[in-house]
């Protein structure tokens, strides 16, 4: 009955503001991660990408930023996965629906922590200055993954597309 208050909403708010889980998949999506799995010369997947690029953004004109996601949920499992820019798992939906399967990205020993990215795809190839702002500004945590840790002496140096994101 908690949540049924006026505290106890807000309370709900929050935590489904910052352990929320999008739900679902477009036919889209599918066959871009299905690209994925392409055997491609690195000339051809740069071309690839590009053309993915350009539909996101030509779909992204009619539908906005949500393509891919049906709604939000929280799975307390998945939920109480910690993040690295160098995750070992991600949160998938592979019968297109609400049914969320943590599927291994890399080889797991036993005992070793399940971690996954809180960063989308563009947001973690971002320089580390990015990964750290937006990692921040939304989840209230600096990042001391193996990938930031190596980047550390990096300069601060945003790409073009990481400014206009950015704001800087």
């Amino acid at each position: 009955m908690m949540w049924f208050t006026a505290d106890g909403f807000r309370s709900l708010i929050a935590l489904v503001g910052t352990n929320g889980q999008g739900i679902g998949t477009s036919a889209f999506g599918v066959w871009v991660k299905n690209c994925d799995s392409l055997d491609l010369s690195p000339e051809e997947q740069d071309k690839l990408n590009i053309f993915i690029r350009s539909l996101y953004e030509q779909i992204e004109k009619e539908t906005g930023l949500f393509l891919n996601n049906e709604g939000s949920g929280l799975y307390p499992l998945q939920s109480s996965c910690n993040h690295s820019c160098v995750p070992n798992a991600e949160a998938t939906f592979p019968y297109n629906n609400f049914t969320l399967v943590m599927e291994a990205i890399k080889e797991i020993q036993p005992g070793e922590e399940i971690i996954v990215c809180y960063l989308d795809e563009c947001n973690r190839k971002r320089s580390r200055h990015s990964r750290i702002k937006l990692l921040r500004e939304n989840y209230l945590f600096s990042c001391t993954c193996p990938k930031c840790e190596s980047q550390i002496g990096d300069e601060d140096i945003t790409s073009e597309s990481d400014a206009d994101a950015d704001g800087d």
